[in-house]
């Protein structure tokens, strides 16, 4: 199985493709899938959402009308759905087991899609390169258990978010723990990288372990970094998110 990464926008798509048949994973347009499906001359079986903000959304009606494709997505959502997929869901494709994680904070409806043999995670707008997203649920607790339950996946688990925003995150990153060589070789490496076109994903998780600060809100060193060094890791996030949205 390939897996195609679209940038629209700000936003990624990503097209998972075998042989002749394929899945996209929240279109936000769909142009840029209908070519892409073209220049593979392939068709699309299935749609899979992760949240329903318009941006991840904005492709599913056309798709759907020029495919014939199934809609899946978590329940709760405006989008009409072919299947409704919750926790434990499994979902077959190219012979591989895509296995739906209940990830609730960013929105209340967020899933992430695993495929473990492949060592594929697709979070949309729940953990980000160097970044997670912002809490539309104002429950920093539910976003801080579903990264926590995401870290700890297989290091070498190779993670897709759903936006370009890897910079701006690494950037933030390295202001708040400037002493960090593991953030700033990444960041580095990422400038290095953006003269020769747009980056793109994926990161693994061993990497986002060692260099995203949502991700490490249980260590000393964020601790420090947010003057709370007794602070609980939930307390951590949240001054760590509020920050973030003032950066």
């Amino acid at each position: 199985m390939e897996v195609e990464t679209l940038l629209h926008g700000d936003n990624y798509i990503y097209l998972l493709i075998d042989g002749d048949e394929a899945v996209v994973v929240d279109p936000g347009a769909a142009p840029p899938v209908l070519e892409a499906l073209d220049q593979h001359r392939a068709s699309l079986k299935l749609i899979l959402l992760t949240h329903y903000h318009g941006d991840h959304t904005g492709g599913c009606i056309p798709l759907k009308q020029a495919s014939r494709c199934r809609v899946l997505g978590s329940a709760g959502g405006p989008i009409p759905l072919d299947e409704e997929v919750s926790e434990s869901r499994t979902i077959t494709f190219a012979g591989l087991s895509i296995s739906v994680f209940s990830v609730p904070g960013h929105t209340s409806h967020d899933v992430a899609y695993y495929v473990p043999q492949a060592k594929l995670l697709f979070t949309g707008d729940t953990l980000f390169a160097g970044g997670c997203g912002r809490l539309f649920t104002n429950d920093p607790e539910r976003l801080w258990s579903s990264l926590s339950r995401l870290r700890a996946l297989p290091g070498d688990t190779r993670v897709y978010g759903g936006h370009d925003y890897a910079r701006d995150n690494l950037e933030f990153a390295a202001a708040l723990e400037p002493e960090n060589t593991a953030i700033r070789q990444r960041l580095n490496g990422l400038i290095k990288r953006e003269r020769m076109g747009p980056p793109h994903p994926p990161s693994t998780l061993a990497e986002e372990c060692k260099t995203n600060p949502f991700l490490r809100c249980d260590s000393p060193e964020v601790r420090v970094a947010v003057n709370l060094p007794e602070g609980s890791a939930v307390a951590v996030f949240a001054e760590l998110r509020r920050r973030k949205d003032h950066w």
